[in-house]
Parts: structure tokens; sequence; C-alpha cells
């Protein structure tokens, strides 16, 4: 049972992960990449537009920002391999998720093309390769300058400046409802509709996202300096936490990063 990442030689907006016969539990989660992956082996189930059944050779194009779940079915033949590119590193954006059954000639291109990724200076040039590779019409439709905005997630603007202010303290629900102007429970209600996921879970993303900035960024910060400034309650409780979405430890994470 394997995890690893690793980092382009190149460009360090760009980081590899690869997964042998490794089951995670499913959880609902967002990243702050564009996650393109490819399943080379086994199946998943998976809600990325929708809930899915994905099988070997399938690509997998996830926006940055869009919460998104998988779980494996089979421990024994699972494997697949995700880029994870930060946003701010491309010159377009995909602004809809993306699942393409690939023929076995296009999986080969495509994995050829990840699997060279970590020598490429131009994470755009990596996508549009991809791109290249699939030939396929609908794809034209999914990039754009500049991703369209989600008028549900614009009326919860002011509670997510409120997070991103506040996310290394208490943010609790009452508090997120009194800035939306709507009741605790209404204001659950919609945010979910419009995020598809709860308030605590978009918070504790937000967090974590957060710590693996801090994790690749600032390496001269301990564990627990990591965990007290991004909201955790000690290094334990973010350890834990850490490996439920990624898999390994934050400091397995850094070490493999570095």
């Amino acid at each position: 049972m394997t995890i690893n990442y690793s980092r382009s030689l190149v460009n360090q907006s760009l980081i590899i992960k690869r997964c042998a016969h490794e089951i995670q539990t499913a959880r609902y989660q967002y990243h702050d990449f564009l996650s393109i992956g490819i399943v080379e082996g086994g199946s998943c189930i998976a809600n990325v537009d929708k809930v899915r059944h994905i099988k070997k050779n399938t690509l997998v194009i996830i926006p940055s920002q869009l919460v998104h779940w998988c779980q494996p079915m089979d421990i024994v033949n699972w494997r697949y391999t995700m880029l994870y590119i930060e946003s701010n590193a491309l010159e377009y954006q995909f602004n809809q998720p993306m699942t393409i059954k690939l023929t076995s000639r296009q999986m080969q291109q495509v994995k050829m093309i990840v699997d060279s990724a970590i020598y490429e200076p131009s994470p755009t040039d990596i996508l549009t390769k991809i791109i290249n590779v699939l030939d396929n019409e609908e794809i034209s439709s999914f990039r754009t300058v500049n991703s369209a905005e989600n008028m549900e997630t614009r009326r919860f603007e002011s509670v997510q400046h409120y997070i991103s202010n506040n996310f290394h303290s208490e943010c609790n629900v009452e508090t997120l409802a009194n800035i939306s102007g709507l009741s605790k429970y209404y204001f659950t209600r919609l945010f979910k509709e419009a995020f598809h996921i709860s308030p605590a879970k978009y918070l504790m993303n937000y967090r974590m996202n957060r710590a693996v900035k801090d994790l690749l960024d600032n390496t001269n910060l301990s564990m627990s300096e990591i965990a007290h400034q991004n909201g955790f309650f000690d290094e334990s409780h973010f350890d834990k936490l850490f490996k439920q979405y990624h898999g390994v430890s934050p400091k397995k994470y850094q070490l493999q990063l570095s």
C-alpha cells in the first residue's frame, strides 16, 4: 500500500500524487489546485459533478475549489495518479469538472505526459498537451480565461471573507449564520446547497489547504506551529486529520515534496 508525493523539478506549482493499493475513507474535500487524475487500475465510486462509477483508463479533471469525494472499490487493483497544479500558474482555467473514458492509446499518451510532467517548466503546456491528446469537442467549452462565477455562492462572500480572516480561531456556525443574516438552520441548508459541503467541513478544508501551503512554503515552521496557526487543536489533531485527507502524515508530505 503506497501513497507518494513528488514536486516538479523545474516548477514548484506542480505536485504529483501516486497511489497504489491504498483505500482512504471518502471525504468531502476541495483543493486550491486544478486536479488532473488518471485511473490506471481498479475502479471507484466518485462524486465530481455527480456520483459516478469511474473505471480504469478514465481521465478526471477537477477544478480548483470544487467539492468532491472518491471511494475506491478494489484495493488489489486500485492505482491512480493525480497532478495538482496551482491555479494561478495556468493561463486558463477549467470551470467545470470532466470525466472522460480514454482509449488504450490515449491512456498511454496521457500517462507519458503525466510521467514527464516533473520536468516540464510550464503547467499550461502540460494541460494543453493532455487536451490535444483528447481531441474532444466538449473540452473547448470548459476552457475559459476566467472561471465563471457561481451565482449561488456569491451570497456567501461575506462569510468566506470572514473565514479567510479568522480560520485560525474558532469559527462556529452561529457566528457565520449571523454574518450571513440568516438563521442557523436556513444558513446551513443554503450554504450546503451552494457549496455541496457543510459550513464546518468547508472550514476544515480551508484550514487544511492553508496548512498545505505552510508545509510547502514555510519549511522552517514546526508541525506544532503549523497546526496552531491554522486552527487545529494541537499537533496530534492536525496529524490525524491530515492523514485522513492526504493519506500520509504532514511531516512525510513535507519531506517527500522538499
